[in-house]
C-alpha cells in the first residue's frame, strides 16, 4: 500500500471501535483506500483542467474520461465503505456512541504494545 492508501486506511480503523474489523476485512479496507486515493487523484486533475480544452474534441474526450473515472471510483469506494459499515447510513449513530461509551478501554489490534527500555 502506498502511504496515502495506509493513511485512509488508519483514519477508518481509528474512526471505529477495536471490535469493529478483524483480519478477514483487510482486503476490502486495503481497496476501499485504494479507491478514495484514485478518486482524489482523479478529482485533482479535473481541478486542474482549463476549461479551455473543452472547446477540442481531444480535450472533451479526456474532460468526459476524467468524469467516468471519477465515477467509477467513487462508486466503489461508497459501495466498500457501506460493506464495511463505516457509513453514516449502514450502521445507527447513537448504537456507535453507546458502544464507544461503554466499551472497556482496548489496544487495537494495529496498536503496538510500548517497549520499555533499561
Amino acid at each position: 500500500m502506498t502511504d496515502a492508501e495506509m493513511a485512509i486506511w488508519k483514519q477508518v480503523v481509528e474512526d471505529q471501535p477495536a471490535s469493529a474489523f478483524t483480519p478477514t476485512h483487510a482486503p476490502l479496507l486495503e481497496l476501499y483506500a485504494r479507491h478514495v486515493v484514485q478518486a482524489r487523484i482523479i478529482a485533482d486533475e479535473l481541478l486542474n483542467f482549463d476549461r479551455a480544452w473543452l472547446a477540442d474534441d481531444d480535450g472533451l474526450k479526456r474532460y468526459d474520461r476524467l468524469l467516468a473515472m471519477q465515477e467509477r471510483e467513487s462508486r466503489a469506494a461508497s459501495s466498500l465503505a457501506t460493506r464495511l459499515r463505516i457509513t453514516r447510513q449502514a450502521v445507527d449513530q447513537q448504537t456507535i456512541a453507546r458502544a464507544m461509551l461503554n466499551a472497556p478501554k482496548e489496544r487495537k489490534p494495529w496498536e503496538l504494545p510500548e517497549t520499555v527500555e533499561d
